[in-house]
């Protein structure tokens, strides 16, 4: 995704990204139409060894049963998916030793030390969430679980939630920005590590200089661009009868000194998929395809036909994609 072209360098323009996107294509249904019912608040991963897509997104009905298993697909193509595995939270609580309530955003990534893939899996631990880790030498074969890695605090400003975690790896530093929640406030958090198991939570990072607002979460991807990490990707702002709601694409730089505005924009439906007023759930991936040099993104998107009401317990939400082709920037 890095370009030296219009006079641009660096890493695509997430403006250019943003402008250019179009829908594809419905990549999953939920479970069932019926309130409370989603598909999401997943991860993509495109696995250059094997030149396949591996995808992980949580399966959830309303309550009491909400995110009951994750499913794991693979894809030639980015698009046409097939199922290849569940894992349900059931499977989960017996790998970890201890009830899982729920589960719910998930990150899949390779590890550059034993070429494991990573599965990080947020988990509803009883009144808290979790970040759980489970490692496989292939995403359709045996899981092993490594524990909880993300834990939320005794106290502070994720003694309820440390979970949801956007984790890129950039010059070999496990980077993760995850939903940090006291009760009070919702924001986003800031930790780091060298191997994706031993973490260091560095805060809440500042927003230009200032203090998160009260509630902000951010769930998208992180990259590398020629000034250091940056985020891209939806950025929760508000809540509607108890679910977070993102109506905004925004980038960021990620440095110690917190996070510099690279773009802001307000994403409108592109497609019939989306509810007009609240369009996203928060989640979204982007990842870029080189097979067919675009980037496709991965979202979460509340459905305005089978959607009566939004909220946790009401809305019906979908897995949509978009692309934006890249051959103009050759």
């Amino acid at each position: 995704m890095m370009i030296s072209s219009n006079n641009w360098s660096g890493i695509v323009p997430p403006q250019y990204i943003f402008s250019k996107r179009k829908f594809k294509c419905v990549v999953l249904d939920p479970p069932d139409f019926n309130p409370g019912s989603w598909i999401g608040a997943g991860d993509v991963m495109f696995d250059s060894e094997h030149e396949e897509f591996w995808m992980v997104v949580r399966h959830r009905r309303a309550p009491p049963l909400r995110g009951y298993e994750l499913g794991i697909y693979r894809s030639r193509d980015g698009e046409n998916f097939k199922l290849v595995r569940t894992l349900s939270k059931e499977e989960l609580s017996e790998m970890l030793g201890m009830n899982v309530y729920s589960v719910e955003g998930v990150q899949l990534l390779k590890d550059p030390l034993t070429d494991k893939y990573m599965l990080f899996v947020s988990i509803d631990v009883g009144g808290a969430w979790d970040t759980l880790l489970i490692t496989s030498d292939y995403p359709s074969e045996e899981w092993i679980s490594k524990g909880i890695v993300l834990r939320h605090s005794e106290r502070g400003f994720d003694s309820r939630e440390a979970r949801d975690p956007v984790i890129g790896v950039v010059d070999g530093l496990f980077i993760a920005l995850y939903r940090a929640c006291n009760g009070k406030k919702c924001n986003t958090g800031l930790a780091v590590s060298n191997d994706g198991v031993n973490w260091r939570k560095l805060g809440v990072p500042n927003v230009d200089g200032s203090p998160q607002p009260s509630y902000m979460q951010l769930c998208g991807s992180i990259f590398a661009g020629s000034m250091g990490a940056i985020y891209m990707g939806l950025v929760r702002r508000r809540v509607v009868n108890g679910c977070g709601i993102a109506d905004t694409f925004e980038a960021y730089l990620i440095t110690r000194d917190g996070l510099t505005t690279l773009f802001k924009g307000k994403w409108s439906p592109r497609s019939p998929y989306e509810h007009k007023e609240c369009p996203t759930h928060g989640y979204i991936d982007i990842v870029y395809d080189p097979l067919r040099n675009r980037v496709l993104m991965y979202v979460e998107a509340i459905d305005p036909k089978y959607t009566k009401e939004v909220g946790w317990k009401t809305q019906v939400d979908r897995w949509i994609l978009y692309e934006v082709p890249l051959d103009d920037l050759r």
